[in-house]
């Protein structure tokens, strides 16, 4: 795990280490040099697997590209890229949530000692390098806990916080830090785990569904990773619903609620005799403003779907396509992007998915994921 020192350290201060060692290694030799700045732009233009190659050639390079720099340059050329897929497939385990900037918070059961304990780990899908994180601490282990995970895009950092069943306990541990240690928080809303998580972390901030103690009506907690403050939104008139059921999404860099209902207006799952799609947008955090729109199925909405059962996946970033995956895929795995703009339907076929009928419930489908090439030890 990188320090907090290293991190720390300025371009020009990583830049000059690099030159120094850069000297050591073309000393007595006749080759021109090659300027750092031109080394780290030409290492932070290829794909992940040739870097993984390279680190492998020498000490020089291998200094390069672990550079923290160099790592925040590849994760920021990433993110410019089309956007890509993530399928995931988890067995014995449990995703804390999303992917979040390439790196992915997986609860397992590991056996130590020779005891079962579940534990936290964080995975890099890009790299398959996992890191075990420390245990949680509990007053009594018939509480359960519930873990989320969030990043900071000012400060640049990884954070995972924890809650008790009960709502008594909150804990959050930084990824990088010197210490790696669980911190206790403080928390001034009453609220406890809410059954179905689906949290999402939009811009630095970690929106996950919970229950108010005080009222027993349902809201959405605001957690601000850098800041480590919890803000809650309540739910008002027919935004209820809403937050009971629907499906959190990032639309625009938005908090946004989606639900799927029929000619009646009932909300229900997604098939082909759904109606119409409407969606929440959180205009305003502060003053709690949401707004809403309905966006009508067209005519071949039905022959697109034909049998299938749906799930929302999301909202891709650039076209605001509602994306949808079919609920149980035996044979073969689609996805279906509603376009509101136009007002079409499309299925496409994923090929190269491992569609193991025993483990289909767990396949899970991820939008703009990114490549990472952080390493951590």
């Amino acid at each position: 795990m990188e320090t907090q020192q290293t991190l720390n350290l300025s371009w020009d201060s990583q830049r000059n280490m690099l030159s120094k060692t850069s000297d050591n290694v073309r000393e007595g030799s006749s080759a021109s040099p090659i300027p750092t700045d031109v080394i780290v732009d030409i290492f932070s233009r290829l794909p992940l697997k040739s870097i993984a190659i390279c680190r492998c050639v020498s000490k020089l390079w291998a200094s390069v590209l672990r550079l923290p720099y160099f790592t925040e340059l590849f994760l920021t050329k990433s993110s410019s890229r089309p956007p890509q897929l993530l399928h995931a497939r988890v067995t014995n385990s449990e995703l804390c949530g999303r992917p979040v900037y390439g790196l992915v918070c997986v609860k397992h059961v590991r056996v130590l000692d020779g005891e079962k304990e579940t534990a936290l780990a964080i995975c890099n899908p890009s790299t398959r390098q996992v890191l075990h994180l420390p245990k949680v601490e509990t007053e009594t282990r018939r509480l359960k806990l519930r873990s989320m995970f969030g990043y900071d895009p000012v400060d640049k950092q990884y954070k995972v916080l924890c809650m008790t069943s009960d709502g008594g306990h909150y804990q959050v541990l930084t990824l990088g830090s010197p210490n790696r240690s669980w911190r206790m928080l403080e928390c001034c809303i009453p609220h406890y785990d809410y059954p179905l998580p689906k949290e999402i972390c939009i811009d630095g901030v970690l929106y996950y569904k919970s229950i108010n103690q005080s009222t027993q009506t349902f809201l959405i907690v605001c957690f601000d990773v850098r800041s480590e403050m919890f803000r809650p939104i309540e739910a008002k008139g027919s935004l209820g619903r809403a937050m009971l059921t629907g499906d959190m999404v990032n639309y625009g860099g938005r908090l946004g609620l989606i639900t799927c209902e029929d000619n009646r207006g009932n909300v229900g799952a997604i098939n082909r005799r759904s109606s119409r799609f409407k969606l929440w947008v959180l205009e305003d955090v502060e003053k709690q403003e949401w707004s809403d729109r309905v966006f009508v199925l067209p005519a071949e909405w039905k022959n697109v779907v034909g049998e299938h059962r749906l799930n929302f996946v999301g909202v891709a970033s650039r076209t605001n396509e509602i994306v949808l995956s079919s609920w149980y895929p035996i044979n073969r795995f689609y996805l279906f992007y509603f376009d509101p703009e136009i007002d079409t339907v499309v299925r496409v076929e994923m090929q190269g998915v491992d569609m193991d009928v025993s483990n289909y419930a767990v396949l899970q489908t991820f939008l703009d994921h990114v490549e990472d090439v952080k390493l951590y030890a």
